[in-house]
């Protein structure tokens, strides 16, 4: 296939997904391929009235995730933590006090730093349903029949601290299993690794994200909202996402600070671009560190997790579809194909078109799968 046609039919298909959903108002798409010289980098739709762009800022919801993995993965190449370490080598008593009591046993001393970055731990999770996302996931509620996120969504002006979004669960959830056990997503799991982030390096989570990350890679629109801002301002309003109807203006809802290290960044498509390959080519950690991440448990039916990475296996019998990288429930994706070497970089911005959104990157493999590369 020629690549214009390609293009074509791919911005077709994108505007579709927007124009036939009357809960998408927009999507971004990045792609990128080395080896077919493609890159790639459109929007359709609107946001505040104006027409989408490319350059846009956009929620990237749990994609923060892979931040968080990458920082810890960075400090145990450098000899500042191991990933079998403990996790009350780094937390104070109070965050460890009744952290993880299953059946009657505490298990808080067994929980590894690994535990937390593969979602073994056993602790609970924070989205209602999973998000819409990972179907293994429980509906998880406190005593008067409410998520953390449920209040996150009552009390929208609420800054809610790490330690904050602990306390909750430990109140009013209960873990699922021993460390290491089984797999389940967790939330406030993460929020933990962004607590030994701190500890470690003696800084915020955000300025180590900074630090880490967003600095090094120019990565200048790049913030985690509300405790930090971009290096350089966007002429463009950050992109809304909705929960079905429900539209979220990530700059003016603090509550979502509740998912701090969990996944509250807000990014454009070419800085997380920018990152994957970093990731992926070794400019961040050793290509050891990176199998070191790749240890896959299955998560839910075609979707298994690594440190801080997914794998979607979207037809399990077809390794040149398996794709890695990170997922949003705001629909957001960062995907790498080694197979057919292309990066799928965007959103679709809204909560309920997860799965939608995973079928949607499937028929976009297939048809930069037959793309030629120059020279063929």
């Amino acid at each position: 296939m020629e690549r214009q046609e390609a293009r074509s039919r791919l911005e077709a298909r994108l505007q579709s997904a927007v124009e036939d959903n009357a809960d998408v108002h927009s999507a971004y798409l990045l792609v990128h391929s080395d080896s077919r010289d493609l890159h790639w980098n459109l929007a359709t739709g609107k946001t505040a009235d104006i027409e989408a762009d490319p350059a846009q800022p956009f929620y990237a919801a749990s994609i923060g995730k892979t931040f968080t993995s990458t920082i810890v993965a960075m400090l145990a190449e450098d000899g500042q933590l191991r990933f079998d370490d403990p996790i009350s080598e780094y937390l104070s008593a109070s965050i460890l006090d009744g952290l993880h009591t299953f059946n009657g046993t505490d298990y808080t001393d067994d929980v590894r730093v690994r535990h937390l970055l593969g979602h073994t731990s056993g602790l609970p999770h924070s989205l209602p349903e999973g998000g819409k996302m990972f179907s293994n996931t429980k509906l998880e509620e406190s005593p008067e029949g409410k998520t953390l996120f449920d209040e996150m969504l009552e009390e929208p002006e609420r800054i809610w601290e790490p330690e904050e979004t602990i306390e909750w669960a430990k109140q009013n959830l209960e873990p699922h299993f021993p460390p290491g056990e089984e797999c389940y997503y967790s939330e406030f799991g993460y929020n933990l690794l962004g607590l030994i982030i701190e500890r470690v390096t003696e800084q915020p989570y955000h300025d180590a994200l900074e630090e880490f990350l967003f600095d090094p890679l120019e990565m200048d629109h790049s913030y985690l909202p509300p405790f930090s801002e971009p290096a350089v301002e966007s002429e463009l309003p950050t992109a809304p996402f909705y929960i079905e109807e429900r539209k979220v203006d990530v700059d003016a809802v603090p509550s979502l600070s509740a998912f701090y290290a969990g996944g509250q960044t807000v990014n454009t498509a070419e800085e997380l671009f920018r990152f994957h390959r970093a990731l992926v080519e070794g400019e961040l950690v050793s290509g050891a560190t990176l199998q070191t991440m790749q240890q896959w448990e299955k998560l839910w039916q075609g979707i298994d997790y690594g440190y801080g990475i997914v794998r979607i296996r979207p037809l399990p019998f077809l390794k040149r579809f398996h794709s890695w990288g990170g997922l949003g429930a705001s629909s957001a994706f960062m995907l790498y194909n080694p197979t057919i070497d292309v990066y799928l970089i965007g959103t679709f911005n809204q909560w309920s078109y997860m799965r939608k959104s995973v079928q949607f990157l499937l028929r976009t493999l297939r048809s930069i799968s037959k793309v030629e590369r120059p020279g063929q």
